[in-house]
Parts: structure tokens; sequence; C-alpha cells
């Protein structure tokens, strides 16, 4: 009879300087020193086999996302702090553990925005819709990015405006942030450098259906490729869809978790 392990949830906090602390843990990630136990959706119910006499065994659990929203590429988020613990099992046994995580050492936050205060991002001069702070189904705080498409106002691109953000291309690299739309948009990155630039579509993100959600952006093969690239910034594009008269999309807490 194994030993339980019950998680009902895994919970982040964070310092003030690291922005929203909002998250979309779906898993938790169980290994051995020798092995993968197995990823449990949350709340997870795992199942430790132990011998008959019970065993002192050392677990580590890691957060588990699915990176740029997709179910198949669920994966342990690195950015996340993971947590070790030398657990005494025995046949029949139970333990509930609450997890509450951080970000671990070695990785540092570049806040993009939230909007509260002000709006990064420049639309271009095709853009016939335009990026404004709005109060309209605020998320957290007083303020989202919010985008209202339609045939008059049916083509929109916009970048972060001058930010330079310098990213590693050698170490682990994502974009958070939190969305709702009835239509898809695109966001992705924009190398910059003295020939020219390439704006890169990292992930087109469906309809939410109107309702909140968050995302883990990875975004270390396009930071990869571009190795030519002197900074980047962060772009977001869509295409008035026609499935209502007007549609939106809308954005809050957006920032860059990275490797120093």
């Amino acid at each position: 009879m194994p030993h339980r392990i019950h998680v009902p949830s895994i919970e982040v906090a964070l310092a003030s300087d690291q922005g929203s602390a909002s998250a979309r843990i779906e898993e938790v990630w169980v290994y051995t020193p020798t092995d993968v136990l197995g990823a449990f959706p949350l709340p997870a119910d795992i199942p430790v086999l132990v011998g008959a006499e019970g065993e002192q065994l050392e677990l580590t659990f890691s957060a588990g996302i699915r990176a740029n929203g997709i179910a198949a590429t669920r994966k342990p988020y690195p950015p996340y702090e993971v947590v070790p613990l030398t657990l005494d099992l025995r046949p029949g046994g139970r333990d509930t553990l609450a997890f509450e995580l951080g970000y671990a050492e070695g990785f540092e936050v570049l806040l993009v925005e939230d909007f509260e205060s002000a709006n990064r991002f420049a639309e271009s001069v095709t853009s016939t819709a335009e990026l404004v702070r709005s109060q309209v189904g605020a998320f957290e705080g007083e303020y989202v990015g919010r985008v209202e498409l339609s045939a008059g106002a049916a083509t929109f691109w916009a970048q972060t405006n001058e930010q330079q953000y310098h990213l590693n291309p050698t170490g682990s690299c994502w974009l958070e942030f939190n969305y709702a739309c009835d239509q898809a948009f695109a966001i992705g990155l924009n190398p910059q450098n003295l020939i020219q630039d390439n704006p890169t579509p990292s992930v087109m993100v469906n309809s939410s259906d109107g309702e909140w959600k968050k995302i883990y952006l990875d975004l270390g093969p396009v930071v990869r490729s571009e190795t030519a690239a002197a900074w980047f910034e962060v772009t977001l594009e869509a295409v008035w869809d026609g499935s209502a008269d007007g549609t939106f999309f809308a954005v809050d807490n957006l920032k860059i978790v990275q490797a120093e």
C-alpha cells in the first residue's frame, strides 16, 4: 500500500518589485534522487511505494505549467523555486503539503507594463486600432491595456517604445502576462540592430471567451535565433476577425523573467 502525498495547490508570492503574483500552475512535478516520479494535475494525490517498514525519502517538487499555453508542452517552469523535502513515508500513510513559491535565485524580472500609470506601447503608422489604458474589465489594479477591433479599426500592430530589453541568449527566458480576448491576437519580439528589425510573432493567443487567463511564453527560441540583435522590443498584433461587429483583446502584467 503506497504512502500518499496530497498537494491541493501551489501558490506564488513575490517581492513588490517583481510584478504580479498571478499564476497558472496546473501540475506538480515530483522527483526522487534518481528518477522522475511523475507530473500530477492539481489538486494532486501522489502515490509513493514504500517497503513494509517504511522509509525516509528525499523528494523534489516543481511547479508545472503549459509552455505557450499549449497542453502538449507541459513542463516545470524554470523561474519558479523548486522545493526539496525529506519525508518519512509508511504504507498507508498520508501527508498534505502546501507550497508557496517565489522566483528562484539567478533569475531577474524585467517589468514590461501593467498599465497602472503608463502605456509603453506605440502603434505602427499602418495600425488603424489603438492600445489604450482602460478600466473596462480591469483584472488587477485599475487599468489594463485594451484594443478594440472593428471594420473601421481592423488592423493593429504595436511594440514597446524604446525599452531596449537585453535578453539572455544562453539561458531560460520567459514572458509572463495575463490576457482576455474574444478573438485571436499575436504577441512576440522585435529584434533590434543596426541593419534591420525582424518582428517575430512568438505565439498566437486564441479567444478566451472574454475571461482573464495567464500564459507563460518561452522566448528562448527567438532570442537564441537572433544572435545579432542589440536588444528586443515586445510586440502585439491583431486583425479583426469579423466574428462580431466589435471584438477586443486586453493584456495586463507583462513581464520578462530570465536567467541572469
